[in-house]
């Protein structure tokens, strides 16, 4: 019946063909971490690294790698190590997991008069941490270009941000019941702020004045 029948076997080969691709990728979809890591050349540029759906319960030592695009949502990541992200980083998507640590993100910053080490890359463009249980979280970005910040669905109390007068393209703090303001040191634009409130005030924290006390003759 089905050789008499052009379509019906033109259907069958499709379907055959879907049903065969779909499980090959289901075997690359339960590689290991440890084996995707081993395959990488440290000396290469990755566009992107997929480590999705890994049941990751500690991020992995990444910083030796150059990754531009870094996906490890869907994990049971409770911390965000950021020490031990990749190198070149652009975007980073951690959403979904159940990160609740504070977090502080900083490259080349001095405040105060304090250095900030470095422990994010200064190319990056894309932050998503939705889906977590976070309940602070700080940017102390002087020279990145941070476009793009996703906080949805978190635990939010408040934000600071020091950009050093820059721009924000987006970002998205709804569905944070507590969260009452955004802090910061300086002016920093927000182009298009999502929230489930009206409006977010931007709370403008001064920074303090500093005494010289001269040397005693």
């Amino acid at each position: 019946m089905l050789s008499k029948n052009p379509f019906l076997c033109l259907i069958f080969f499709c379907f055959l063909f879907s049903y065969n691709s779909n499980i090959a990728q289901g075997n690359k979809n339960k590689k290991s971490v440890e084996e995707i890591l081993s395959k990488l050349n440290p000396r290469d540029t990755i566009q992107l690294l997929d480590l999705s759906y890994k049941n990751i319960k500690e991020l992995p030592n990444l910083s030796r790698f150059k990754v531009r695009k870094l996906n490890i949502s869907h994990n049971n990541l409770d911390t965000l190590v950021l020490k031990n992200l990749p190198a070149y980083l652009v975007d980073l998507d951690a959403s979904h997991n159940k990160i609740k640590n504070a977090l502080k993100f900083s490259c080349s910053v001095d405040v105060f008069g304090f250095e900030e080490s470095d422990n994010i890359s200064k190319y990056i463009t894309n932050i998503n941490l939705s889906n977590n249980k976070i309940a602070e979280v700080s940017f102390l970005l002087y020279k990145t270009n941070i476009k793009r910040i996703v906080l949805s669905e978190n635990n939010l109390n408040d934000i600071f941000l020091y950009m050093n007068g820059g721009k924000l393209n987006y970002l998205d703090v709804s569905d944070n019941p507590k969260l009452s303001n955004i802090s910061t040191i300086n002016y920093v634009i927000i182009e298009e702020i999502k929230s489930d409130k009206k409006t977010i005030p931007i709370k403008f924290i001064n920074p303090p004045k500093i005494t010289m006390v001269p040397d005693k003759h």
